[in-house]
């Protein structure tokens, strides 16, 4: 049953996933086709261009955001605690999210997600015996936590803190833990011959 929960959850992560990067590269030809114009940063429909961009991605950061809510907490809790705080988890973003407006409940999602992730980072990092992963190696396990931390650092920023003075330190800290989360993930082999690992 497990097994097969996650089964679903990797395949539904990678589709949004996939659509995300469909919507950059739409995104990308797009302003590439538009910007022959240096002016063009400069005039209304650079403006809708923005606005067309974030409602495109928005509902599939939501869905990544529920997909990673899901993930996340699994290595903490029982299936049905997890569902438990997920729905919970859900329900307080969809209220702060029709009461403030939907980058204060991507923030509060995120806070959270952030927080459960490193927390599972620093207990994995501490070999905790209740965490569980798919993974048996602590190498794979440890780039596991570190691929989702950057993934939903990387996120957090995008959403919560465009206008932070700190905006590129997170975005270059989230790509370091995403490089050697993958890094950690694919080759821990390698990586376990580099370091003495009790």
């Amino acid at each position: 049953m497990r097994q097969r929960y996650d089964y679903y959850l990797i395949i539904v992560t990678v589709l949004i996933l996939f659509a995300i990067g469909i919507v950059c590269v739409y995104g990308i030809s797009y302003y590439n086709y538009l910007a022959v114009s240096p002016e063009w940063t400069g005039t209304i429909q650079y403006t809708k261009y923005i606005g067309d961009m974030n409602s495109y991605l928005y509902p599939l950061l939501v869905l990544l955001l529920i997909s990673l809510g899901l993930c996340i907490p699994k290595r903490l809790f029982e299936q049905d605690i997890l569902i438990k705080f997920s729905a919970l988890a859900l329900a307080a973003t969809l209220i702060l999210t029709a009461l403030y407006g939907i980058e204060t409940g991507l923030g509060f999602i995120l806070a959270v997600m952030t927080g459960v992730q490193g927390l599972v980072f620093i207990m994995t990092f501490k070999k905790s015996k209740t965490i569980r992963y798919e993974k048996e190696s602590y190498i794979g396990r440890l780039g596991s936590s570190l691929l989702h931390l950057g993934v939903v650092l990387l996120i957090f920023n995008f959403v919560s803190l465009r206008e932070s003075p700190f905006h590129l330190s997170i975005f270059w800290s989230g790509m370091i833990l995403i490089t050697a989360g993958n890094i950690f993930s694919f080759y821990p082999d390698r990586i376990a011959s580099f370091i003495v690992v009790e």
